[in-house]
């Protein structure tokens, strides 16, 4: 039973924060979520991870990732000791690679290649040192793991949501969500009614489009707001689509518990 944290605080395009190998998981509750990418894998016993309402069961050959900032708790099956592998992950290209995953708030992975699998046991000891170079192959290392995760979901033609038109709402926030959005227009996509829409979207992703549009964009604002000093906090807000800085800050701070400016200075 292995863990290492990374302490540095060099930017990346992909840097991971901790891995752990062989790990005895006991329950976790995180009602804010974690501030990381989070991949865990069970490697023997059986788990239950709960998102909102849902409860999801993590068996053997089965991985589940989630975005930062997911409210969760997990826990393992009774009586049972649960077996995990996991890997938490950042960096400055992490946003456009979960995109390219297709991925929402959370994805499970089922019947995992032995690729995926076996990676962290693989390449464990790649994580285990700190210098420049060893950061260079763990950056490339990440890349590759988020590669197995995309072979591995089209191996298994994994439908990250059964409803075209959820995806469909989800591609459109992703383009425009710089833009002005409103529940009329998300609505013209699916082409029902407004009430109609949020219900299938709430049923598919647990938030309505509009909440879900507020916490991409803030997402991306974060982003912006750790990696990008030069960029000021007003264009921020401007850039991911607010038009009040007020409200920008007040959404801001109730998502992740600080404001811009201050998660600014704590990053600096």
């Amino acid at each position: 039973m292995s863990i290492k944290f990374n302490s540095s605080e060099s930017e990346y395009p992909l840097k991971f924060y901790d891995i752990g190998l062989k790990w005895v998981q006991h329950k976790v509750y995180r009602p804010h979520g974690f501030r990381y990418y989070h991949w865990l894998q069970t490697d023997k016993g059986t788990g239950f991870i709960k998102i909102g309402q849902k409860i999801i069961k993590l068996s053997p050959h089965q991985g589940f990732l989630m975005r930062p900032y997911t409210p969760y708790s997990c826990y393992p099956d009774t009586d049972q000791i649960w077996i995990t592998s996991f890997l938490t992950f950042e960096g400055t290209m992490i946003d456009s690679m979960a995109s390219f995953l297709d991925l929402n708030e959370f994805q499970i992975y089922q019947d995992l290649d032995k690729n995926l699998e076996n990676f962290i046991e693989n390449n464990y000891k790649s994580f285990t040192t700190y210098d420049y170079l060893s950061s260079l192959e763990q950056s490339t290392l990440i890349y590759t793991f988020l590669m197995y995760l995309k072979r591995n979901a089209y191996i298994n033609e994994l439908d990250f949501s059964q409803s075209k038109i959820v995806n469909k709402i989800i591609e459109y926030i992703r383009l425009h969500y710089q833009e002005k959005i409103s529940n009329e227009m998300l609505a013209s996509l699916s082409g029902y009614s407004i009430p109609h829409t949020v219900r299938l979207f709430k049923a598919e992703v647990e938030v309505t489009p509009m909440e879900y549009l507020t916490r991409f964009r803030l997402r991306m604002a974060k982003t912006l707001v750790d990696f990008k000093p030069e960029i000021s906090i007003d264009e921020i807000a401007s850039l991911v689509g607010y038009s009040n800085i007020s409200y920008f800050i007040q959404q801001y701070k109730k998502m992740f518990q600080t404001t811009p400016g201050q998660e600014r200075h704590h990053v600096l």
